[in-house]
């Protein structure tokens, strides 16, 4: 509504000012539009609302509205002062004169911003055309107004000037590269614009003459049309609407700039001598200077196009070979989907000629099951050819020329760039070969080389489909390293073949033989836990039998560890359990086969952390020695003391000696530990002493460590370093740990033990298989009673105590003291002391304590002993 009310009452003012003024003046009052327009360019660049380059707004914009007062000015001027002149030129005319200048530099400088980047030959071929361009517009009113009239200052300077600020703006707009969206408007508008103030400046400046008036209204309706394309220019269009062009390319190279003006030369110059007019040497040397801009223009465009064909047969040739050297097949496929061209690789790949494809749907060459899903999918990528995206491959299975099938992946490339819409590009790669490879690799990947059997990826895949259905079964060979030693690697290859052998002979069709390890492997069977474990038994049994080799015998110990399949653990969690198992029983003695359960591998879970864990414990401060006193018990007075060694350890907690020196004894860090304890109880024995002269201390050693040199030196550093006496020291061995010496090497130990001033003893005696005869021949100091002798049981029979005297009075005739060690209860106290034994121990008595608890025990016993 309010663009209508506008146009009416434009109308409605340009109506009124054509009635009441004369028409040079109306025309020049008329161009206020264009001023109305520059007032809406510079509005929109001052709120920063312009599309385009702001400072291209605002020059545009100040020249429109220059533009639009002067012709204003103007057309006062022919009312007001119709006869005033300045230096000989009519008001009226010098206005739009100095308009002209004053445009002009306003227009030209935005409209060669951004720079055009251009080749040298591009360079020139615009400057031709600008040199082109401005003679063919100042020849028509040169030979016209000039030739044989008079020639006026002002007219003359308007043509000359004028004629080529337009060129400039026309060619700036036409051979745009950067922002030509917007330029090519802007370039255009403007010279329009310097067109029209021209017009205006010459008519003016012939008042007189017959067609003055009509110029000036035709100068006008220029200059507010030149407005209105200036402002949509700069205003509401993007600058780079459509994608650069490519670099070294000219996109107006075709366009037809000297047609007009070169058609307007022709017919006015036939106007001008049919009216017998002549030519003057001015007109002349115009029309030379554009002939010879248009042909040097044409001669520089030839060479362009040259290299420009030049540089497409290369093109073409590199795609002409690629085409040829390409392993995919292109075809070219109509709206059903007929073939319309297809590459020169079909006949190299797939022996097809052209006679056997073209103008055939290439839905006959396909595998009939896969017809209809090829169709459907040439289909959807014909409609969807325009946004030439290649789309999803397709597999199919296509006919070659031999009539053998090939699997191929089609492509749909889009749309034939010469027949856009109606065509489909489709691109078919042979990857027959490919699959076979992937095929193989697969099966590769599945199977071990050395014995045909699935390997551990091959377990996995066959194990995937059955969860929960049956039970693995891991065996593991012990043995291949030393047949390798004693009869070589050639032998060790026989043997493991023929292991393969036997296992496929042994199981069930349905069930999977696997080899997982070097000498690992592994059976998945369908059946129950109970044919499962008749199973392992028989593989065991069967596996063990010797092998005979390259003439040789090979012997080979075998263990099996079991697991069942669940619905919550995958085959990989599966071997592990199993091989948790196999590691539960590898220890013990060949043949052996094992289930894992929960507690297994808890267990050795538990192991596993603390083998992880050991080496670090002294440095971390985590092993602790407690001390349980030895009683006299006539007097309840500690005369000796126990080092109990345990391990605090941060998840698992308080770990026993026992265990703690049996792993230790495992992983080789037994001598660091009894070099710890041993320095760490000299030294609480010796600060002791001090107060308490007959204190000694009992250490718990195994057999194997006695005649270790490394023990040795670390006891003997540790009693020399805290002034330890040898009697002072105790060195025990547990009853059990005796049948770790079966040659008797034993005595001899601790025969040097006593013989270097230190007692001896044998703890938890009675608990064990020893023999009397043994302990007789032993050098010891000291026997340590088990409570399994003297122990009272609810509702046993006393016939325990007269054992505990058996024992008492079989040790004091060896010449042993007698320790009852663990006591209890009170029963247990009245047992030994009826037996007359003299020392005990046990948590009645005393628990483990620290070092600094059993020093305030001594310290107690000490000041009761002083009161008494």
């Amino acid at each position: 509504m309010r663009l209508v009310l506008l146009a009416l009452l434009g109308s409605a003012f340009a109506v009124t000012t054509l009635v009441l003024l004369p028409l040079p003046a109306a025309a020049g009052v008329l161009t206020v539009g264009s001023a109305g327009f520059g007032v809406a360019m510079l509005r929109s660049a001052a709120r920063g609302l312009p599309t385009g380059a702001r400072l291209r707004a605002i020059g545009l914009g100040a020249g429109a509205l220059l533009t639009g007062l002067a012709g204003v000015a103007s057309g006062i001027s022919v009312v007001a002062a119709p006869d005033l002149k300045v230096d000989g030129v009519p008001l009226p005319a010098e206005i739009s004169l100095v308009c002209v200048f004053l445009a002009a530099a306003l227009y030209l400088p935005v409209l060669l911003r951004p720079q055009q980047r251009r080749e040298p030959l591009a360079r020139l071929r615009v400057g031709l055309d600008t040199v082109g361009v401005a003679a063919c517009l100042m020849f028509p009113p040169w030979l016209v107004l000039f030739s044989a009239g008079e020639r006026r200052g002002a007219s003359v300077t308007a043509v000359l000037f004028g004629g080529a600020a337009i060129a400039v703006a026309v060619v700036s707009g036409v051979h745009a590269i950067r922002h030509r969206a917007a330029l090519q408007w802007c370039g255009p508008g403007a010279a329009l614009s310097l067109l029209g103030l021209t017009a205006l400046t010459i008519a003016m400046d012939h008042p007189l003459e017959s067609n003055a008036a009509i110029a000036t209204v035709a100068a006008s309706a220029a200059l507010n049309a030149s407005a209105a394309v200036l402002w949509w220019g700069s205003v509401r269009v993007n600058p780079d609407a459509g994608p650069l062009p490519p670099v070294g390319s000219e996109p107006a190279a075709g366009f037809p700039l000297f047609a007009l003006p070169v058609l307007g030369c022709g017919l006015v110059v036939a106007y001008h001598l049919m009216t017998g007019g002549d030519l003057d040497a001015s007109s002349i040397i115009l029309a030379t200077t554009a002939l010879i801009a248009v042909a040097a223009r044409e001669f520089v465009s030839a060479i362009v196009l040259r290299r420009q064909a030049d540089h497409l047969a290369d093109q073409g040739n590199r795609l002409r070979s690629l085409m040829f050297g390409s392993s995919d097949v292109a075809m070219v496929l109509d709206t059903a989907h007929a073939v319309r061209w297809q590459s020169p690789a079909a006949a190299r790949h797939f022996g097809l000629s052209d006679q056997d494809v073209l103008g055939r749907p290439v839905t006959a060459l396909v595998d009939p099951d896969q017809a209809e899903a090829v169709h459907e999918y040439l289909s959807e990528r014909m409609s969807d050819a325009q946004e030439h995206t290649a789309g999803r491959p397709l597999p199919v299975r296509f006919r070659d020329g031999f009539g053998s099938w090939r699997e191929t992946e089609w492509t749909a490339g889009g749309a034939d760039p010469a027949e856009p819409g109606r065509t489909l590009v489709v691109h078919v790669r042979d990857v027959t070969e490919q699959l076979e490879l992937e095929q193989a690799l697969r099966q590769s990947a599945h199977l071990d080389p050395q014995t045909g059997l699935a390997n551990r990826q091959g377990l996995i895949r066959a194990g995937d489909p059955m969860p929960g259905a049956g039970a693995l079964i891991v065996l593991e060979l012990g043995g291949l390293t030393a047949v390798a030693d004693v009869h070589g690697t050639d032998v060790v290859e026989l043997v493991v073949a023929e292991v393969a052998r036997r296992l496929r002979t042994r199981v069930e069709g349905a069930d999977v033989p696997a080899r997982i390890g070097e000498a690992r492997f592994a059976v998945l069977t369908h059946g129950g836990a109970v044919h499962a474990h008749v199973l392992a038994s028989q593989l065991v049994t069967v596996l063990t039998t010797p092998y005979s080799a390259a003439g040789t015998d090979a012997h080979l110990s075998v263990w099996g560890g079991m697991a069942d399949l669940t619905p919550d653990a995958g085959v990989e969690e599966v071997i592990r359990r199993a091989a948790l198992a196999l590691r539960a029983i590898r220890t013990g003695p060949p043949g052996a086969v094992e289930w894992y359960d929960e507690e297994m591998e808890e267990r050795l879970l538990r192991r596993s952390t603390l083998e992880q864990d050991l080496p670090g414990a002294i440095g971390r401060n985590e092993l602790e020695l407690h001390y349980q006193p030895v009683v006299e018990l006539p007097g309840r007075r500690p005369v000796g003391v126990e080092a109990v060694l345990c391990w605090r350890h941060p998840t698992h907690g308080r770990v026993p000696a026992v265990e703690l020196l049996a792993l230790a004894e495992d992983l080789g860090f037994l001598g660091d530990v009894r070099h710890w304890m041993l320095h760490r109880a000299c030294r609480q024995l010796s600060g002791w002493r001090h107060q308490h002269e007959d204190l000694w201390l009992s250490v718990n050693v195994r057999p194997r460590e006695l005649p270790d040199p490394v023990f040795q030196a670390a006891l003997e550093t540790a009693m020399a370093t805290n002034l330890v006496p040898e009697a002072a020291l105790v060195i025990e061995v547990a009853e059990h740990d005796l049948q770790d010496d079966p040659d008797h090497d034993l005595a001899g130990h601790l025969g040097r033990l006593r013989a270097q001033g230190m007692r001896t003893a044998v703890g938890n005696f009675g608990a064990g298989p020893t023999s009397l005869s043994r302990l007789r021949i032993l050098p010891v100091d000291l026997l340590r009673i088990d409570r399994e002798v003297f122990g009272q049981p609810a509702g046993a029979p006393r016939r325990l105590g007269a054992i505990m005297d058996v024992t008492v009075t079989l040790g004091r005739r060896l010449g042993m003291e007698i320790v009852a060690q663990g006591l209890m209860t009170d029963d247990d106290l009245e047992t030994v002391e009826a037996a007359g034994c003299r020392f005990a121990q046990g948590d009645l008595l005393g628990r483990p304590l620290p070092a600094e608890h059993f020093e305030a025990l001594l310290e107690q016993h000490r000041d009761r002993s002083h009161r008494s």
